[in-house]
């Protein structure tokens, strides 16, 4: 089975840090898309506000008309946060759940408002935005993030500067872009499940008008549910990404074009069954006994049982699997061109996500039903352009 669509618009984890040097990060966020707007924000904004763009332009987050949360780099940095997944540990009212794939069934909520399924066709309520540029789906940015300038969480409909698919909000989060100066980082980080994290990237200048930055990572964790069939286990992580920035810019213009790649191949998403009779559709214990009685006629578990959650073990078909793997690329391009009192800026994007799963959607022992070789695949073109600027005695 294949889903294409294209797209045409104007786990309980401890780790310990064992090398970390690089960039320092700031408490509050700032526009830095060209040097003389960074001078006037450093010159307008005092170091203890917080200067927020969700308005499309550099202002305190207390002045402008929307609920917003913003979280710096370093507290990002600091909460070990790898993926868009982690938000939820320090951002209020976002909620993000996982169903049988975190490729197409993520679903991201605001105050409880998002949009339900494992259905690759729903479209979100929650906008996701990476850099200016709209990502499709929620699982389409679950891949591991590169270093943050900030993270903004708007709550309530956004439609207005955002466009569709943000009736409930939107999660618009900034990288880190390139520097006139010189610098780099490397860190790297080992936790419980053999889990093995990399870091590294480098920046600086190539003339006094361009700068280029490149950034890659390396995750790799065991999996946490045990399969009592076969020596298998569930959840893992296995990915890695690189990502290339340049930066152009003179007195009046600026040009920042952003390229990466991210690959996924891990065995997601198991889950522990309780048992409750879901995989014939209902009928408690009496369903269960019929799940335990047809594969212990194989010589297999057909559910775990009595149920018990701090265990971590399932009942999957030896001759089935969960493996997910995705890949996706894409380029973008950000222009701001400053005309008199007016800036003209325009964002141009092409992206390209491909996912395929095997499935064992009945979560038990039992062989009943499996999704096999289901691709999913969505293509981008998103083009905007804005022009900011006063008028009217600045009203």
């Amino acid at each position: 089975m294949k889903i294409t669509q294209k797209l045409f618009k104007t786990a309980m984890l401890s780790t310990i840090s064992v090398a970390s040097l690089g960039f320092g990060t700031v408490a509050y966020a700032q526009d830095a898309s060209t040097a003389d707007e960074q001078a006037a924000i450093d010159e307008d904004f005092s170091d203890d506000e917080i200067v927020v763009t969700a308005t499309g332009r550099p202002q305190v987050a207390q002045d402008i008309p929307v609920a917003v949360s913003v979280i710096g780099g370093e507290a990002l940095e600091n909460s070990g946060i790898s993926d868009i997944r982690g938000l939820r540990q320090i951002t209020p009212s976002l909620q993000v759940t996982t169903g049988q794939s975190s490729a197409t069934g993520v679903v991201l909520r605001i105050r409880g408002i998002g949009t339900a399924g494992d259905n690759p066709g729903f479209e979100p309520a929650v906008g996701v935005f990476i850099d200016g540029v709209f990502r499709a789906r929620a699982g389409v940015a679950l891949s591991d993030l590169p270093p943050i300038e900030r993270v903004e969480v708007l709550r309530g409909p956004q439609g207005t500067l955002f466009g569709r698919n943000t009736s409930a909000g939107a999660l618009s989060i900034t990288t880190q872009g390139p520097a006139f100066e010189f610098g780099g980082y490397a860190e790297a980080s080992y936790g419980n499940y053999n889990e093995i994290e990399i870091k590294a990237g480098v920046t600086g200048p190539v003339s006094e008008m361009a700068a280029v930055r490149l950034d890659g990572g390396y995750h790799k964790r065991d999996g946490y549910i045990q399969d009592v069939n076969s020596d298998r286990s569930f959840n893992n992580i296995d990915r890695y990404f690189v990502r290339g920035q340049a930066l152009l810019e003179n007195e009046n213009i600026s040009f920042r074009i952003i390229g990466d790649f991210a690959k996924t191949d891990e065995s997601c998403c198991g889950a522990l069954n309780t048992g409750s009779g879901f995989v014939l559709g209902g009928g408690g214990a009496a369903a269960s006994a019929v799940v335990e009685a047809l594969a212990g006629a194989n010589g297999l578990d057909g559910i775990v049982l009595p149920f018990n959650a701090s265990a971590r073990r399932m009942a999957a078909s030896p001759n089935r699997d969960l493996s997910e793997k995705v890949e996706e690329f894409g380029i973008s391009g950000q222009l701001d061109w400053e005309l008199g009192d007016v800036t003209l800026t325009s964002i141009t994007a092409y992206r390209d996500w491909q996912a395929t799963r095997n499935q064992d959607i009945d979560f038990s022992g039992l062989d009943r039903a499996y999704r096999d070789g289901y691709e999913t695949g969505i293509q981008d073109f998103t083009q905007e352009i804005r022009l900011k600027g006063t008028a009217f005695n600045d009203k």
